[in-house]
């Protein structure tokens, strides 16, 4: 089954909420709220839903439109909000050694994210090491440490309770000692609201930049897509605290709403490197603002 066919078979509840208000409808301005709500619903946020039910007034489709012409419609315009927020996360700024640092809350999918990245790199032909950053659950460390066995790919990793900054020091020195090309960092899962561990990540990007002063190159929020209107709340603390270069939103073959990513687009304006639609190591994928607005508005 193809990434579209998962949005699709995912998104089905969505689908048919905004497919409702559409369908046998003649268009009035009971129309144009039905509209709304169904995007409202949808979590694609207040403001992008009252805007798209605005657009789709403005156009002054005939009172006997079709349903194929208001759905292709609404279709184009989502696609447009969303493409300019498509991010290519195996676009390396350094050809040297790409340092990419991985952040988020516990359950979000992190450390499992990394896996799935390091295996799309190195089925591109790179040669990925991995950081356990995690120092202070074993656990978070053995399944890095899984993964990288699966995989044939290296993770580098301390004592328990080390300096997670430290670590991530040792780990680069022994990713440029063995030539590797990408460094795939797993940090702490960490509450946004907890300033001590806040702190502990700008400690890390600092030992970073010590290496090499343009790094991280590029700093990736996992977010859970189940979460809904609760992952605004993270990305805001995390972006203003920590400053973030995209997101890869995880578990959205596990949600029936799919207007999360729109709305957090729209609000704070990050891209999207990758989506997560099941539990494969094969199953992230590159975020495609086409297959995404198709998904929403299937047929």
């Amino acid at each position: 089954m193809g990434i579209l066919d998962k949005l699709k078979k995912t998104f089905q509840k969505t689908s048919k909420s905004i497919l409702t208000a559409i369908t046998g409808k003649k268009i009035d301005e009971n129309f144009y709220q039905e509209v709304e709500d169904a995007l409202i619903r949808a979590d694609v946020g207040a403001q992008t839903s009252i805007m798209l039910a605005k657009k789709l007034a403005d156009k002054k489709f005939p009172r006997d439109a079709s349903e194929f012409e208001i759905k292709k419609f609404l279709e184009d315009e989502i696609t447009s909000l969303l493409e300019p927020y498509e991010a290519d996360i195996f676009d390396l700024s350094n050809k040297n050694l790409e340092i990419i640092l991985v952040i988020g809350v516990n359950g979000n999918g992190k450390t499992t994210s990394i896996a799935k990245l390091a295996h799309a790199f190195k089925q591109r032909g790179h040669n990925p090491l991995l950081i356990a950053g995690d120092t202070f659950r074993a656990a978070a460390v053995e399944q890095l440490k899984y993964w990288g066995d699966q995989l044939g790919v290296t993770v580098f990793y301390g004592k328990d309770q080390a300096d997670a900054a430290g670590v991530v020091y040792a780990g680069i020195e022994r990713a440029k000692s063995e030539n590797k090309d990408i460094i795939l960092i797993d940090t702490a899962g960490r509450m946004q609201n907890r300033d001590d561990l806040i702190a502990e990540l700008d400690k890390i990007k600092r030992v970073i930049k010590k290496i090499d002063e343009t790094a991280p190159h590029k700093i990736i929020l996992v977010l859970d897509g189940i979460t809904g209107q609760t992952a605004h709340l993270q990305v805001e603390s995390f972006l203003n605290k920590v400053g973030i270069d995209g997101l890869i939103v995880t578990k959205l073959d596990s949600t029936a709403k799919g207007g999360v990513v729109i709305s957090l687009t729209q609000k704070y304006k990050v891209p999207i490197f990758a989506i997560g639609v099941g539990e494969g190591i094969s199953d992230l994928q590159s975020f495609s603002a086409t297959q995404y607005a198709k998904a929403i508005l299937r047929e």
